[in-house]
């Protein structure tokens, strides 16, 4: 019968015995570069289930997201913060199940480590070549402003054997800015301060300020993860509701008599009977002062219809018009 109540205790000493341990690394100057180990109060995981996204069965749009900028100085400066939102926004965006989202290393192969660096920018010159070489309509740029952590409290708690549990309440707050970049004009089209916040108290438990798996379940339940989790919820949101807006497009493969391949198939949820507006692409209309590209002169010449669909592409038929070539633009009716 004394099992049980020993086994509580053991328990509740070796998080005090963690707790301790993570409160003396902090009050002893550590070196820069050493495994220092920060207080989080741990958060109650029912607070912030993972989300669940609505069915969706229509045309998947392909958009590319880039590593994020990290602005955030302190003690969080050292955590691969673009790195790990990036991810998470990549892997929110697939979930839904309205996307198809470039792959990072084919990014790089395109732009170059340079253009994708620390800084995760995209220039106006070169977004138009990612999504002519990739197919992407839409460059998602972000940059981490916020995140933070204010705890209070630990001088009381619970007395057991001698020892002293210390209670502690977390506030935590994330923040970033979020813009959707034309591919075809190299424009930024929308902007949005997506946030989160989140609160927690309990007793304290330790996480690496080193290295963070943001992914992991650890950094989920946490005030911090549940805050990021919002504000990236927050993001996803934001561009589906902009994308929305946007025409889904394919492009014209090759012309066999009035078979016309389109390189879009099964994996962007294309079917039989899709009907596409045809546009023939013309000469490309450029800012005389900038140079930049703002377009191209596109012309209604027909219509397509889809009537066998492939993995990677599909094969339509023209049901009006004609004069498509190579490169035309196809916009979903």
């Amino acid at each position: 019968m004394r099992k049980k109540p020993l086994l509580f205790l053991v328990c509740i000493m070796f998080a005090f015995s963690v707790t301790m341990s993570s409160a003396y690394d902090q009050g002893s100057g550590m070196k820069a570069g050493s495994r220092e180990v920060m207080m989080l109060a741990q958060a109650n995981p029912s607070d912030s289930p993972e989300h669940v996204w609505p069915a969706y069965t229509g045309p998947k749009k392909r958009i590319a997201v880039t590593k994020f900028e990290n602005k955030v100085t302190g003690v969080y400066g050292n955590w691969k913060l673009g790195e790990g939102f990036s991810e998470m926004l990549t892997t929110e965006l697939m979930k839904t199940g309205q996307f198809v989202v470039v792959e990072r290393q084919a990014l790089q192969d395109v732009l170059g480590e340079q253009e994708l660096g620390q800084s995760g920018l995209v220039k106006k010159e070169t977004a138009a070549k990612v999504g002519q070489i990739l197919g992407a309509q839409i460059i998602v740029r972000g940059v981490v402003s916020e995140f933070t952590l204010n705890e209070s409290g630990g001088g009381a708690g619970i007395g057991i054997a001698g020892f002293r549990l210390g209670g502690r309440s977390s506030n935590a707050h994330v923040a970033v800015d979020i813009r959707l970049v034309d591919t075809a004009t190299g424009q930024v089209l929308q902007s949005h301060n997506a946030v989160g916040k989140a609160e927690s108290s309990g007793v304290s438990v330790g996480v690496s300020r080193g290295d963070v798996d943001f992914g992991a379940d650890t950094f989920k339940n946490t005030p911090l993860g549940q805050a990021t989790r919002q504000a990236i919820r927050d993001a996803v949101q934001f561009i589906i509701l902009n994308m929305e807006k946007m025409p889904f497009t394919a492009k014209v493969i090759k012309i066999e008599g009035n078979k016309v391949y389109i390189n879009a198939g099964s994996q962007m949820n294309i079917r039989n009977g899709f009907k596409f507006y045809a546009y023939s692409v013309g000469e490309d209309i450029v800012d005389p002062d900038t140079g930049l590209k703002l377009g191209a002169d596109e012309k209604l010449v027909g219509t397509v219809e889809v009537r066998d669909v492939q993995e990677k592409y599909s094969i339509g038929f023209l049901s009006s018009g004609g004069g498509l070539k190579r490169g035309d633009v196809l916009k979903l009716q």
